[in-house]
């Protein structure tokens, strides 16, 4: 279907690059696009085929993007591989060592395969001091791939004041107990976990915003993809980004897994045997141990800011 898909895209785009550049063009173009879709017709109209990545947004050859948090460096080496004028800049909060352990040979082939293009790999920076590495209005583009944080029982009894096993009344049935125990602490644990994970993401997409306002150029864009179910997130519309679009993400995964994207979260797993059977369970390692998270491709979406 992808190989369909990019044989129709290749047959017909100067066609559709002819009719843009006639005088007539602006007649296929709704009135209805957002500006960002106008930049998409741009792109097509002044690039051949050859210098673009066509997918749930656009990407441009001859641009500097720089990718933050990246764990097995698959999407920023595509962009490098694919749009060898590019300049691209992988971050990963991560030292090498963590990475190579977490994605195995994978983490090592993409960083040769990334630099042997001419990418950049900085490893050991964060998102909230990504700003101080780089000189201001440096790139075209900025991308986040499914950023997620790691809540710690340490961090809710501090922020919250809550302790596993607490408020419970013991003057009962010891076994009654026991149960309520175990379904109340669990209960209160889920609670306090969503809200802390909440919490802490609204921290990191503060961060991203101000930084991302700093090191884009004027009219350079975020793109910042993420699970559905963190929409409910704050997304600031201060430091200079106004939002402009959401894309389906999941309709073009396929496009950029022919292109040999993994997700890191998809790269990161763990296989249990029991009674014969495997079960995946997707696994995150940092210095805290094994972390578990769970992640589901079809519900996740890209989203577009530009600097204003």
């Amino acid at each position: 279907m992808v190989k369909k898909y990019s044989e129709w895209l290749s047959r017909d785009y100067d066609k559709l690059r002819k009719k843009l550049k006639e005088e007539k063009r602006e007649e296929l173009i709704p009135p209805s696009c957002s500006s960002y879709e106008r930049y998409l017709y741009n792109c097509v109209k002044n690039n051949d085929y050859k210098d673009l990545i066509i997918a749930d947004v656009i990407y441009e050859n001859k641009k500097k993007v720089l990718c933050i948090g990246e764990g097995n460096l698959s999407f920023s080496t595509l962009l490098q591989r694919n749009l060898q004028q590019c300049k691209v800049v992988a971050t990963s909060m991560e030292d090498p060592i963590k990475l190579e352990t977490n994605y195995g040979k994978n983490f090592k082939k993409n960083l040769k395969i990334l630099e042997s293009f001419g990418g950049i790999y900085l490893p050991n920076i964060n998102v909230e001091t990504v700003d101080k590495h780089f000189l201001k209005n440096t790139f075209d583009i900025i991308v986040f791939n499914f950023p997620f944080v790691l809540v710690t029982d340490e961090f809710i009894q501090t922020k919250w004041g809550y302790k596993m096993g607490k408020d419970i009344n013991k003057d009962i049935n010891k076994d009654m107990y026991k149960d309520m125990h175990s379904k109340m602490d669990s209960n209160n644990y889920i609670k306090y976990y969503k809200k802390a994970e909440y919490y802490l993401l609204d921290k990191m997409f503060y961060y991203l915003f101000k930084n991302s306002s700093i090191l884009l150029k004027d009219k350079g864009f975020l793109h910042l993809r993420v699970n559905d179910k963190y929409l409910t997130c704050r997304f600031l519309k201060e430091h200079s980004l106004s939002f402009i679009q959401r894309v389906n993400f999941y309709n073009s995964y396929n496009i950029y897994k022919s292109l040999k994207y993994i997700p890191s979260m998809y790269n990161s797993s763990f296989s249990n045997d029991n009674n014969n059977t495997k079960k995946k369970k997707n696994i995150v390692f940092t210095s805290n141990g094994k972390i578990f998270k769970s992640f589901s491709m079809k519900h996740t979406s890209t989203l577009v800011f530009q600097k204003n």
